[in-house]
């Protein structure tokens, strides 16, 4: 059983193919009269042929038959229905011709909005078609004896031409008025087209009668052409489609209807001049039109690449700075305020590390799309790259909407997202500053510049206050400019403690539970400040892994752990396993295996006698890199510990499969066990059932006094560490303790 397309069974199909139908038949009727050839049947000018093109491209093969039952009906009382039917299929197939032709790669666009698609149209599409239905068309002429065979090539040749103007004047003028319909030109475009047109009746008639009491029977045909491009270059397809078609209607009518109309005949030179006017007039007004859209189009994509973040279809940062920048001074002018917002995801990372890339870029699109619903019509929203996104305000009382603002965002993120078949909720920092009264300040235009730069540090100081401090969004105040200030001066000290050998490492030990002997110890790094003596690693190695030092100072470490490790075998000291901490960016870095093992052929130490230490975090980081890392750290030999277990989001699946050797329960829980904390004890007794349940050593850190060493030994932890036993010392106090082999 044959399917019946669904269009067949609409009422709009049919009606629309009816009009279609007689709109063709009018226009087949029309050239029929205007220009007749060749016994009657032929006409120079045969737009019906043009208008079947467009509607083809336009509507699609679906509405075919209108063609073939126009062209039909318009020839029936002329010729013979069998010709008058050979007629119908010839247009049909010339049509088919060249929508095949245009739609032969899938790239066509029918807006001729691009120059290949004009050149496709008019010098491939358009005369294929036109050679077709002229070779039908004239063939048929001569098979049904309407014609002789002598005639043919005549026959031919006026068909072609008539068709051809047809197709190059009508077709792409449909197109563009049907673009215009789709995208509607503007009041001020109308204007303009009605202004252009009656100029062009105005100029062209005037040379048509009698001008100024002199009598002019020759219009002047080339004056059309300014009206022509003037359309091009001003109104685009729209306002050249409609010169075009009134242009030619002067020019058929002037030409051939006006000597039609008197009963008199026009030879077919003037004819061949008329059509050739009427193809040099169409076809490089729409060259035109199309390199117009075209260089646009290149201008507008520079613009999106300029002022667009591609991700999210927001502003990017070049644009809120421009944005800032003119904002700023119109406030300036107007007494107006204006405040910022600067807004970033809280440990956004984990959600591309974990669910990767694609997912990351999909929440980036989702939370834009909740941060523009929650705007003002006024408000300027820019992603600046990353995670980070901003909202610009202006107005009276800009702080106070601005606050609200931050409200409504803060909500909004709190609807989880669905990824990958759960549930997310990605929580944000937003930081604001505002200024206000402008009015009464006098500045330059340098300064208004400086001020939205201001603007934009004052946002983002208190935008990682806010994230620093888990408060949701935070206002500017002075006071964050006084610690932004130590911080900058801080940063900059560390790089000179770095250069001039400023650290040095303690080591604290760690006793075996059942003989309260040094096991081995911690090395911890301290900070030799020239000016404020020992300063503790809380106070600086946030600091450090902020701005870029941890990798050279961790690595400083590293060698400096084993070149005492190798001092101490020298001196003939007990020497006992050192555990190194290393940050998720030594850990993550490409070349620690490289860097330890250089390190350990440079000291000569065995590699057992070294022991990392990495948190949860850094192991969940990119759980697949860790047990590939973790791997060529365990054949090397090395000792590894998860350290400030119960802290983070391990998985048991995971934690499994990663080759430790120890886990450090985190002092949190220890500190809780003095307090008779029943939820500490439980999770201390359960870490270190799982851990032994796992061959895996147990290590309690933060060990104070007695009550808490007796829990753990109670329990069986196997190593403790902590103020009980010894505090960091130096290297040299350290090996006094490995001289007697116990911590007192």
């Amino acid at each position: 059983m044959i399917a019946v397309p669904q269009f067949i069974k609409q009422p709009r199909y049919w009606l629309g193919l009816l009009v279609l139908c007689l709109i063709n038949m009018a226009l087949a009727k029309f050239g029929l009269w205007i220009a007749p050839f060749v016994n009657g049947s032929i006409s120079a000018i045969w737009p019906a042929s043009g208008f079947g093109i467009a509607t083809v491209v336009l509507f699609g093969p679906r509405y075919l038959p209108s063609i073939l039952i126009g062209s039909f009906f318009a020839n029936l009382g002329m010729i013979p229905a069998p010709l008058a039917f050979m007629f119908g299929v010839g247009s049909s197939a010339a049509v088919v011709m060249a929508w095949w032709v245009v739609h032969l790669d899938g790239t066509f666009r029918w807006q001729l909005d691009r120059i290949v698609d004009v050149v496709r149209l008019s010098f491939i599409a358009v005369p294929l078609a036109a050679l077709m239905s002229a070779v039908l068309g004239a063939s048929a002429l001569v098979a049904l004896g309407a014609m002789p065979g002598e005639n043919w090539l005549n026959a031919l040749g006026v068909w072609l031409l008539g068709d051809l103007v047809g197709d190059l004047v009508v077709a792409p003028a449909v197109m563009s008025l049907y673009a215009a319909y789709v995208v509607r030109p503007s009041r001020g475009q109308l204007v303009e087209a009605v202004i252009l047109i009656v100029l062009m009746v105005l100029v062209i008639g005037g040379t048509h009668l009698q001008w100024m009491g002199t009598p002019n029977f020759d219009p002047q045909f080339h004056l059309l052409f300014p009206f022509i491009v003037w359309a091009a270059l001003r109104l685009g397809g729209f306002g050249l489609a409609i010169s075009i078609l009134s242009a030619a209607a002067m020019v058929v009518a002037l030409v051939l209807g006006e000597p039609r109309w008197v009963g008199t005949s026009v030879p077919y030179l003037e004819v061949v001049n008329l059509q050739t006017l009427l193809i040099i007039l169409s076809v490089p007004g729409f060259l035109i039109v199309a390199a117009l859209a075209e260089h646009r189009h290149v201008e507008r994509r520079y613009f999106e690449i300029a002022y667009r973040d591609s991700l999210t279809g927001l502003a990017n940062r070049t644009a809120l700075v421009e944005k800032l920048e003119n904002v700023v001074n119109t406030a300036y002018m107007n007494g107006l305020d204006v405040a910022l917002l600067f807004m970033d995801l809280d440990r956004f990372k984990n959600i591309n590390d974990t669910l990767g890339h694609a997912m990351g870029d999909l929440v980036l699109q989702e939370y834009a799309r909740r941060i523009q619903r929650c705007l003002r019509n006024d408000d300027f929203v820019a992603r600046l790259g990353g995670d980070e996104f901003t909202v610009l305000i202006s107005g009276h009382n800009a702080r106070e909407a601005a606050a609200a603002v931050a409200h409504k965002i803060l909500a909004a993120m709190r609807t989880p997202i669905k990824l990958g078949g759960h549930d997310y909720v990605v929580s944000g920092s937003i930081g604001i500053a505002a200024l206000e009264s402008m009015m009464t300040l006098n500045w330059s235009d340098t300064n208004r510049i400086n001020v939205a730069e201001e603007l934009m540090r004052q946002a983002d100081t208190a935008m990682y206050r806010a994230k620093r401090n888990d408060s949701g969004f935070m206002l500017f105040n002075s006071s964050m400019d006084s610690h932004t200030k130590m911080q900058l001066q801080l940063e900059s000290e560390l790089r000179v403690a770095l250069a001039e050998h400023q650290f040095e490492l303690y080591y604290q030990a760690k006793v075996a539970t059942a003989s309260e002997q040094i096991v081995g110890c911690e090395a911890l790094i301290r900070w030799h400040h020239p000016t404020k003596g020992l300063i503790e690693p809380d106070k600086f190695l946030e600091v450090l892994e902020s701005i870029g030092l941890i990798l050279p100072v961790g690595a400083w470490s590293l060698r400096e752990v084993c070149e005492q490790m190798r001092q101490w075998r020298e001196q003939g000291l007990p020497v006992q396993r050192v555990g190194v901490n290393l940050s998720m960016r030594q850990f993550l870095q490409p070349d620690l295996l490289v860097l330890i093992d250089q390190v350990l052929v440079e000291t000569q130490i065995p590699a057992d006698l070294l022991e990392l230490e990495i948190t949860e975090s850094v192991a969940m980081s990119n759980a697949n890199l860790t047990i590939d890392t973790l791997i060529a750290l365990k054949q090397r030999g090395i000792y590894i510990s998860i350290d400030d277990f119960g802290t983070g989001y391990s998985s048991l699946s995971y934690l499994k499969r990663f080759p430790i050797d120890a886990v450090k329960i985190d002092r949190s829980f220890i500190q809780d066990l003095e307090h008779e904390s029943d939820d500490a004890a439980a999770i201390v007794t359960a870490t270190i059932r799982l851990a032994h349940a796992m061959n895996l050593s147990v290590v309690a850190e933060g060990v104070e006094n007695a009550l808490q060493r007796d829990f753990l030994m109670k329990y069986g932890c196997d190593v403790l560490q902590g103020y009980y036993y010894s505090k960091p010392v130096s290297a040299d106090e350290f090996a006094t303790m490995l001289m007697r082999g116990h911590y007192h």
